[in-house]
């Protein structure tokens, strides 16, 4: 009987685990040709509720579950309407309940180009087009079925378009985009079948659903100030399931909604600090977690 408890915590806290990566790796924001940034920062994000499917639940055996991580992050103007951004997290998982060992390492390298397509000028406002491709992929072979994953071990593709809008000091970015998650291989064998599932779960390669997500982003911004206000809503694309036991994490469809809301301020130089703050709405199969980061910039974070 004690199987069965630990084996669905075990799921669900494997099902919480998610890439870092809130808000979108890109923003509305060009760096300029050869003009570059690069930060570092620390995040400490906690829950101890969850959703299954869409239904918050707590589990005294769960605890409070606590991720810290550091994220090195860097963008470069390749061209004047063409950047390169990457961003790299090292990532500890633990909860305060049970017995399971804490999860850390390296998550997921990701890189994306943005570009600016197009440019309209009225007076002194300005509305910008741009498009994104990114990549991202497994840093190392981490475990993604087990307790307490920092991650799904997906290799993913990106691709969003967005529409920034600044008028003085003012701001406004909405940004869509589809994110293709590649399948992913368990370090044990299920055999289930769905018939929703286009291709049905068997051995141990599994699907990962693919999400859309949706991020509206607005603020001021001038040389030595930058605030933020922010909206993300991802949403699974395609068919997934629902945390249960026997379910492998991966499988599971994991949608969320958040907003938070993000500071820096230039101290010396090109030197900056920065603070965020988020916390989540609603959800579906993830933990409803609030976050807080701090970190340290080199260059402008926007201009």
């Amino acid at each position: 009987m004690r199987f069965i408890p630990f084996t669905f915590v075990a799921i669900v806290l494997l099902s919480l685990a998610r890439p870092i990566h809130a808000q979108g790796l890109v923003d509305g924001f060009m760096r300029g040709d050869r003009k570059a940034n690069l930060g570092i920062s620390y995040s400490q994000e906690t829950y101890d509720s969850y959703y299954i499917n869409k239904t918050q639940t707590r589990d005294p055996n769960l605890g409070t579950v606590t991720s810290q991580a550091v994220n090195l992050y860097g963008s470069f103007g390749l061209g004047y309407d063409l950047d390169l951004v990457v961003s790299a997290p090292y990532i500890r998982t633990e909860s305060s309940a049970g017995y399971r060992q804490k999860q850390e390492g390296f998550q997921d390298i990701s890189a994306a180009l943005r570009w600016e397509a197009y440019d309209y000028k009225f007076g002194k406002a300005r509305l910008s087009w741009l498009f994104a491709i990114g990549y991202s992929m497994p840093l190392q072979n981490y475990m993604n079925d087990d307790l307490i994953a920092i991650g799904r071990g997906s290799k993913n593709l990106d691709g969003r378009t967005m529409l920034h809008f600044k008028s003085g000091p003012f701001f406004l970015t909405g940004q869509y985009g589809y994110i293709r998650r590649g399948q992913v291989t368990l370090d044990r064998v299920v055999n289930y079948y769905d018939p929703d599932q286009p291709n049905s779960n068997s051995g141990s390669k599994v699907n990962v659903p693919d999400v859309t997500e949706l991020i509206i982003r607005t603020g001021i911004v001038t040389k030595p100030l930058y605030v933020d206000a922010w909206f993300q809503q991802q949403t699974p694309y395609s068919k997934g399931t629902n945390i249960a036991p026997g379910i492998p994490f991966p499988t599971n469809a994991v949608g969320f909604s958040k907003v938070g809301a993000t500071v820096y301020l230039k101290v010396v130089g090109q030197l900056g600090l920065t603070a965020g703050y988020s916390t989540t709405l609603d959800g579906q199969n993830i933990g409803k977690s609030t976050r807080v980061t701090g970190g340290l910039v080199i260059g402008r974070i926007a201009r």
